[in-house]
């Protein structure tokens, strides 16, 4: 049962970058047909630049969360419940989890047509 939550945790970080990345293949193909088009992509100011400025504030939140407590878990645990390799793939998923905030906040699908079926 200890390396059972680590082996999770991989697959669900790997699952999260996999995610991240099809969004970001999907907004860029959108935004080449709007500009083909000749249209642009329509987002209010004012959020374009709270959502670009808040957003590393938030991925330093979850990294510095993850880093505290694997901090925690190695004062308080020491391989007792959760093996290194549980820790490791806690910190891959969060490190997985800010990246694709990251790119599902760069990569904005508001204002652009959803994708045709081709």
């Amino acid at each position: 049962m200890k390396y059972y939550l680590g082996a999770v945790c991989v697959l669900i970080g790997a699952w999260l970058v996999y995610q991240a990345l099809t969004h970001r293949r999907t907004v860029v193909a959108a935004r080449a047909r709007a500009a083909a088009e000749n249209r642009e992509q329509h987002i209010h100011q004012h959020l374009q630049a709270m959502r670009m400025g808040l957003a590393p504030l938030y991925v330093l939140a979850i990294l510095f969360t993850g880093v505290v407590l694997a901090a925690i878990w190695f004062v308080v645990d020491q391989e007792r419940v959760f093996s290194i390799l549980d820790i490791a793939g806690f910190l891959l998923v969060l490190m997985a989890y800010a990246f694709w905030m990251s790119v599902r906040i760069q990569y904005s699908p508001i204002g652009l047509d959803p994708p045709r079926d081709e």
